[in-house]
């Protein structure tokens, strides 16, 4: 799967799921870190299938964003 391709199936897991977009269209985390199409695919660019045990780099002091985008990841991954 391309990166992009990715991304696209990513956002729209997340707006079945109910995730908060921002007025940019990136999905707003408690966190503090918001998640851009370009974010998430630079994500899977770099680790693949392995983005939900490998994201924890990305997301340094942001636990809830890092368990957010490992839930929206798994259920992209399962679809």
């Amino acid at each position: 799967m391309k990166p992009e391709e990715f991304a696209q199936r990513f956002f729209d897991t997340a707006a079945e799921m109910g995730c908060s977009l921002t007025e940019k269209g990136n999905i707003i985390c408690k966190g503090g870190k918001n998640l851009s199409r370009g974010k998430v695919a630079r994500m899977w660019q770099r680790y693949g299938e392995l983005c939900m045990s490998d994201a924890k780099k990305e997301f340094k002091n942001d636990t809830h964003g890092l368990k957010q985008f490992r839930q929206i990841a798994e259920r992209t991954l399962q679809a």
